[in-house]
C-alpha cells in the first residue's frame, strides 16, 4: 500500500483502491485530509482476503506518521518496529 500510496506501484493496482478524498461526498469533512482508503463492502470472508479490501484494512489501521515517511527504506525500519514493539513487551 505505500507503493499505491505514493504512486509507485502499477497502474492496475492503483485501479483496485481509492482514497476517502476521492469520494465526491466529502470535499468538506475531515476525513478528506486523512490518507485513509475506502474498504469496500463484502459479504463473505473470502472476500476479505482480496487486495481491495484487505489493502486498506492495514493501512488504515497505521498510524499516521507512519504512513506518511518519506521513503520507502524508513517506512520499512518503522513498520517492523511498529509491529514487534507490542509483541515482545
Amino acid at each position: 500500500m505505500y507503493t499505491v500510496h505514493y504512486g509507485l506501484a502499477p497502474s492496475y493496482i492503483t485501479e483496485l483502491v481509492s482514497t476517502v478524498a476521492a469520494q465526491t461526498s466529502r470535499p468538506g469533512l475531515r476525513s478528506a485530509d486523512t490518507t485513509n482508503y475506502i474498504q469496500p463492502r463484502t459479504r463473505t470472508k473470502f472476500g476479505e482476503c482480496a487486495f481491495s479490501y484487505a489493502g486498506p484494512a492495514v493501512w488504515n489501521s497505521l498510524p499516521d506518521e507512519l504512513s506518511r515517511t518519506p521513503t520507502i527504506n524508513i517506512f520499512k525500519r518503522k513498520l517492523k518496529t511498529c509491529f514487534f514493539t507490542p509483541a515482545f513487551r
